[in-house]
Order: C-alpha cells, then structure tokens, then sequence
C-alpha cells in the first residue's frame, strides 16, 4: 500500500534539479507571488491523497507507484544519462506523455478555465443584452440552442402536426420567446446564477473525479504518445552557470518548429503540436520535433515560467531565475483570456450618438456638392439651392451623398419619376409623395436619387414653424442614401445577390426598405423630441396602423370569401411593408428613449392585434442593427429583421412559408384559429 503524501511529480525526476545533502535532495521552489524558498524533494510537488485514498484493494497511488518503479524511473535515468544527441522516440514520447498528463497542473489548469468560463457566463447573465447573446435567443440558425431546444420540444409533443404545422409553430414559439425574454429574463438569471454557482462549489470536486478515472483508464494515452513517436528526438546539454528548471506543466509545447510561442504541452491538441521541450535535470532537456530543430536555448527557463501554473523548482536561485519566477501563470492567464474573446456572447456596443460621424483617418471632408434640379425650373432660386446643401452637409451623411446622383425639388415627386422610366402604381405613388430615396443597382454596389418637395425646401428657406419637421424629411432619405451606401456595401456581393426562395427575398426586400427609413430618422438630426412633437408623430403614426390593420384584415377576407391567393397576397404584402415602415420610422423618432410610446394611442392598436410585445421586439432589433452598422459582415441581420413580416401577418391569421422556391405559399387561419394565436402571442 502506498503512502498518503502522494508526489504528482515524481522525486525521481526532481533529484535532477536538486542538491545532494546527506539522505535528502534539496531543491528551491519558485511559487507565483511569493518568496523563494529551499525544501527536500519529500515535501515538493506532493499532496495528501492526491490520488486516491488508503484502501485494501489495489489503488490508483498504488498502480502508479508500480509504474514508477518498473518503468518511469528507469526512463528517466536513462534520460539523463544519455550523450548529447538523438534519443529514443518510444521512451521519451512515453515519459513526456505520463509525466504531464498525472501532473497538478492538469487538475489546476483545466480548474481555472472551468472557473474563469463560468465567472464569464455569470456575468453575461447579469445583463439581458449580453445574456440573449449568450443563450443566442436572437439567432434563426438551426443550429442555435434556442431554435434547437424549441425545435426538439416541439417535436416530441406535436408529433401529429405535418412538416409544415410544425415549422410554423417553432417559428411562432421562437418569436414569441425573443419577445418575451424581457419579461421572463430577471427569473432566468436567477436560476442560471444559482446554477453557476452550484457548478463553481463543485467544480474541484469533479475535475478530481475526472482526472483520476482518466488515468485509471491508461497511465500514458496511447493517441497522445503516437503523435509524439513521430517526432526526431535529441538531447540537448547546458554548461554552468547555464542551468533549466523544472516547470509544474513538466512539458512544453509549440505550434511551430522553431518555438517562438510556447504554451504547456498538455493543453495543445496533438494536430497543432509542432515540437515540446521537457528538462529532464538542471543540465539537461529532451526535445522533440517535426524536421530542423530551431531552440533558442537561453530563453527556455523564461518559456517554462511563463508556462507553469503554481511554481517551479531549481538547482540554484540566482537572479536570472528570480526574474523568470515574475512571470509565472502569465501563459495560463493568456489561454483562458483566449478562450474567453473566442466566445460570441458579449452584447453589441452602442454608438453614444445617432449621427456619430464616420472616422476619415485625415483632415474634415468639404460636403459633396451633388447636382441639384428643380422640377419644374422656375422653382429655382440661389437660396432655395443653398438651403438644401446646407441641409446635406452634415459630416454623418457625406458616405450617402457620395453616391447620390442628384437632387430633384420637385412641385410633384410622383411625376419625376415617371419622367425618369420609374413605374409607379397609386400605392407607390402616395408614398413617395413627401419625398423618397430611389436607388439604382450599379456594378459598384448602388447609387441614389434623392427627391424633395418644393413646399419642404421652401418652408426651411424661410424659416417657417414648420421648418423643422421639413428639414428632417429632407434629412431622412439622405440618411436612406447613406444606409445604402455604408450598409448595404458592407454585406458581401453574393450573400445579396445568391439564390433565394421568393419568400426570403420579399423579407429581405422589405427589411431593406424598413432599415433604410430606420436610419434616415436616426441620422435626419431630429434629436429629442418634445412632447407636443411626440404626440403630433403618435397621430400620425395611429392614423397608419389603423390603416395597415384595416388592410391586412381585408387581405384576409378577401382570401377567406374568394380564395384568390394572388390579390389576397398583394395587399398582405402592400400593408405589412407599410405597417413595418411606419414602426421603423416611429422607433426611429424616439430612438432608445422607446417607452415613450407605451402610453401611446398608436400602442392601443398594436395591443389589440397581439402586436404590443413585438413593437418592443422590433425596435430592439432595429437598435441593434444600427448600432452594429460598422461591424456588419453578413445578412443575417437583415433576415432577422425580414422575419418580422411573417410575425406581424401571424397576428392577422396569416401564415406564409415555401413549399416551391419560385412560389410563396399563404395560409389563412380560421377565426377560431386566429383567436388561438392571438391568446398565444399574448400570453
């Protein structure tokens, strides 16, 4: 039966690292942060019961003590007995394995990830911004974990529903529970933080367990061997004062050949292990490596401080080892820093302004002076002409007003387009009629035209009350031109121009549409609005909800009585867009002051169409977006955004999905039906 005081590092190995004094080898012992200090091997890299305690049967202590002294020992020796030069790959690929795999430093290492990741969660959690980050509760992708758990639970308890039913409900539960984590967040938190912390206590606990089954199972991991059984061996020799020190990871390891960055051989994976260095006494250490070896020799006692954990042990304590103590743990705090910046789940920063200028690296640019055309051209004048490049001038606007063609002051929006080969039906027709954004594809992403009234050019020019709610119209579609211009240039050519199925690209289409006057009310200068505004702007804003309502509700009918898909569509579509965009530009209004519009008429139309939740949703998804905007890389974004369509028409009883990638295929609920999702979606 083996002793209690169990060594992790055997006394064999750290005799090399010793002096002889008497019966006993003594050692100095370098600890992190704290003094030097000189002990016998006995009671060095050792603690009681490390692993396992006392038993009648054969212990874990007892089988390793057998190999000890019928295998390592004899290894060992052999290491630092033999001449500069190649060495045997079995042996020395077998001891370095061994000797770093039963080490504290395993248990210690993995212990301070565990922790550290833990301790990184916990404080995720504590904010809900960064907490849906982390449980991806904003992710459509079918491999997020919220789409997978609903996806799964949806499954097992509505095995009846077709393919189809069961898509639409997981879509239906995943928006709901988007929209309702605020709500259901401060419980969460609560059981996650309790849950972390019971992991904390008991992490210790399960690394042991962990730890000791691993080595119960094999002493020298044979996948771990065979990939070092590869390499070209050799022993390579120091003189005095020249000595190496004896790191608690035992091994190091590099993921290149000529070891410029080397981190504990036990945490690097075997297919990006290059070469490892392990000293087998103060004079001496094996090598292994794939081709050339290049070891810069004088600087491995400073990569195995850096490298260790706790501590290290030494022959001598001169300065040069002292100095190397400093830096003890430093590897270690840099892999955890590592694979905690690896992980996704930090919320997006928020830009402190809605019109924060663009950095230019150079001196401020002169506003880009686009040509401007009045229509008809007896509206010209030199200060209406003036008035509206003022208005243009901002700082925030110019990455827009690169790419604006021109500027059209127009007595009738509607007719200019016409005259430019734009085809407009009467929907379209009154919605540009206060002035719009029109794009135009180009080779080099998309150039705009940007068209005013002649009534909102003058009303600033002559300083009228209404002055300020004109320049912002102004002010919007060139913030359309700029969403156009920055964001849409950023997303890769052919994420936008790949393939779709119809549905996805109307979503898109109309998630375009809806960001672009989202970003033209930020960036149209508006700033706080005072109260009588608001109000004035809720008006407006119930006056087209109660329209879009009334339309996507006679989209329905009109589906219900005839069963003409293709009207019933079109107005589904028409309305949606128009409802979505309004919201945009109503969120846009109040920026992140957003509960300003929960006392609102307009959110009285929106609660009685289960649409209250979401309008909160909606806006923290557009928040996002445009706060995002210099870090986009791809769309998914905007098909996030593009799936509120299908949510507002949920609550209208209607269901859209692809069944034929050129089709879209409508579905409308019954009233008892509708009645049910509308409870769902409220509840």
């Amino acid at each position: 039966m083996a002793g209690r005081k169990q060594h992790f590092i055997p006394q064999a190995l750290q005799r090399g690292f010793g002096v002889v004094e008497g019966k006993a080898t003594r050692v100095y012992v370098f600890r992190k942060g704290q003094e030097c200090y000189r002990s016998s091997t006995e009671g060095v890299a050792a603690q009681r019961d490390f692993y396992s305690e006392p038993s009648d049967e054969q212990s874990l202590d007892d089988i390793i003590t057998t190999y000890e002294g019928s295998v390592l020992a004899p290894a060992v020796a052999a290491l630092r007995a033999a001449d500069v030069g190649s060495f045997d790959s079995h042996v020395a690929a077998a001891v370095v394995v061994h000797l770093s795999f039963r080490s504290a430093f395993v248990r210690g290492s993995f212990s301070a990830i565990a922790t550290e990741m833990l301790d990184y969660f916990a404080d995720a959690i504590r904010s809900d911004q960064t907490a849906r980050a982390l449980l991806e509760v904003d992710s459509l992708k079918a491999e997020s974990t919220l789409v997978k758990l609903i996806e799964e639970e949806i499954a097992s308890q509505f095995r009846a529903l077709p393919e189809s039913g069961m898509n639409a409900l997981a879509k239906l539960v995943h928006f709901r529970a988007r929209e309702k984590f605020p709500q259901m967040f401060p419980a969460l938190a609560t059981m996650f933080l309790q849950q972390i912390g019971m992991l904390l206590e008991k992490i210790p606990e399960m690394i042991v367990n962990g730890h000791s089954k691993a080595l119960e199972r094999d002493l020298v991991p044979a996948r771990r061997v065979e990939r070092l059984k590869a390499m070209n061996w050799q022993i390579i020799a120091t003189e005095p004062p020249t000595h190496f020190v004896l790191p608690d990871c035992l091994a190091v390891g590099s993921k290149t050949s000529d070891f410029q960055e080397m981190v504990p051989y036990w945490l690097l994976s075997d297919d990006e292990l290059a070469g490892v260095v392990m000293p087998v006494c103060s004079s001496k250490v094996l090598v292994g490596c794939f081709g050339k070896l290049e070891l810069e020799v004088a600087s491995l006692n400073r990569a195995f401080a850096q490298c260790s954990l706790d501590f290290f042990i030494s022959s001598q304590a001169d300065s040069q080892t002292a100095g190397a103590a400093q830096r003890i743990g430093s590897t270690i705090s840099k892999y955890v820093e590592s694979l905690v910046e690896e992980q996704a789940f930090t919320a997006p920063e928020r830009n402190d302004s809605d019109s924060e200028p663009p950095e230019t690296g150079g001196p401020a640019q002169e506003p880009v002076k686009t040509p401007v055309k009045f229509e008809p051209s007896s509206r010209r004048s030199g200060k209406a002409q003036a008035t509206v490049r003022n208005l243009l001038s901002a700082p925030e606007l110019q990455a827009g007003m690169r790419t604006v063609e021109f500027i059209v002051v127009s007595d009738n929006i509607a007719r200019s387009l016409r005259q430019r080969g734009v085809v407009l039906n009467e929907h379209a027709a009154q919605v540009v009629r206060l002035g719009t954004c029109h794009t135009v594809e180009t080779t080099d992403g998309v150039s705009s035209q940007l068209f005013f009234t002649t009534e909102a050019v003058n009303l600033v020019a002559k300083d009228h009350p209404l002055s300020r709610a004109s320049a912002v119209l102004i002010r919007h579609q060139a913030g359309r031109a700029t969403y156009y211009a920055t964001v849409v240039a950023k997303i890769p050519k052919d994420a936008l121009q790949r393939n779709r199925p119809l549905l996805e690209t109307v979503r898109l289409r109309i998630a375009h549409f809806c960001c672009s006057h989202y970003f033209g009310g930020r960036l149209s200068g508006i700033g706080h609005i005072s109260d009588n505004e608001f109000v004035a702007t809720d008006v407006l804003y119930h006056q087209t909800l109660a329209g879009c309502v009334q339309g996507i509700t006679r989209a329905r009918l009109h589906f219900v009585v005839n069963r003409d898909v293709d009207v019933a569509l079109g107005q589904a579509l028409m309305h949606v867009e128009q409802l979505l965009c309004a919201t945009a530009n109503a969120c846009a209004t109040t920026g992140s002051e957003i509960n300003r519009w929960k006392a609102s008429k307009s959110l009285v139309v929106l609660r009685a169409c289960s649409l209250s939740d979401w309008f909160e949703l909606f806006a923290l998804d557009l928040e996002r977006f445009f706060d995002s905007r210099d870090r986009l890389a791809g769309d998914n974004d905007l098909v996030l955004l593009g799936s509120h369509m299908e949510r507002v028409l949920w609550s209208f009883g209607i269901v859209l999905s692809t069944r034929v990638q050129e089709q879209i295929w409508m579905e409308v609920l019954s009233d008892s039906q509708l009645e049910n999702t509308r409870l769902i979606l409220r509840g």
